[in-house]
């Protein structure tokens, strides 16, 4: 099967998921044939931190079931990091779990980056999926956060963002369709003040992070973030990471979309 039709074979399940749940409250997960984690990383970070991701998949089905990973890169002036990858398929049993520590690493061989991936079953088992990015600790230990991806149609917001001596964000995007997209980033004081914009192109699917001070916002103690997309039917993935400047620690908020289904499978 060509990577095209696994990608739009994936959209398609998923979309009939969202629609057998309408009345679901905000916020809430259920299992699903696949899922999609927005950010992972093998990469350095600020105050000699290192950041890796692990990924746990289960499969709760009472069958076998073989699943397939979908490697994004991030994007940097406009250049992917490095070629997109697809796995060969994994089996997985039923009642079991697969652990993948490191996954850019150890599953492609991709060092010093940050990206995005899908996972999804090829027959529609039915999967659980949690991923954690951390970074060891200078006394042992680690710490980190946990990363899932939360699907927003039209615009979507974050509250809760800060960027002082004490705190820096970072604002994030994976954009999985096959067209090019584009989405406009503002920012916004606690009482509602626009205090700075930019635009994140994308001409090809991948992952795009902005801290806020390179949206212009060098000092925020507080307030939210509104992403507007281009194309206000299709679905994306977006997050803030708040960052603990003293210890490293950070903090990972989805952003927040109004209820709606995409206009568009494949993406």
């Amino acid at each position: 099967m060509k990577l095209e039709a696994l990608i739009t074979r994936f959209a398609q399940v998923l979309c009939l998921v969202a629609a057998l749940v309408p009345a679901a409250p905000a916020g809430a997960q259920f299992v699903s044939p696949g899922a999609t984690v927005p950010v992972i990383a093998n990469a350095p970070g600020f105050n000699d931190t290192f950041w890796r991701s692990d990924v746990s998949i289960l499969n709760v089905s009472d069958t076998s079931t073989s699943i397939v990973l979908q490697l994004f890169p991030e994007i940097v002036s406009g250049q992917a990091t490095f070629e997109a990858a697809i796995s060969d398929p994994i089996s997985i049993g039923p009642g079991e779990q697969l652990q993948l520590s490191n996954v850019l690493q150890t599953r492609f061989g991709v060092v010093d980056a940050k990206g995005a991936l899908r996972i999804f079953s090829i027959n529609g088992a039915p999967l659980v999926v949690s991923s954690r990015t951390y970074t060891p600790g200078e006394t042992g230990g680690s710490y980190g956060q946990d990363v899932l991806g939360v699907p927003v149609v039209g615009s979507g917001w974050v509250a809760g963002v800060r960027n002082d001596g004490f705190y820096r964000t970072n604002i994030g995007v994976f954009w999985g369709g096959f067209e090019p997209a584009s989405f406009t980033i503002t920012v916004y004081s606690a009482s509602g003040e626009a205090v700075g914009t930019r635009d994140m192109t994308f001409s090809e699917a991948g992952l795009q992070q902005l801290s806020l001070d390179r949206i212009g916002v060098g000092l925020l103690l507080g307030g939210w973030v509104k992403v507007v997309p281009s194309d206000t039917g299709a679905s994306w993935y977006g997050y803030a990471s708040t960052v603990d400047e003293v210890t490293g620690d950070a903090v990972y908020r989805n952003l927040q979309g109004n209820f709606a289904f995409p206009s568009k499978l494949g993406q």
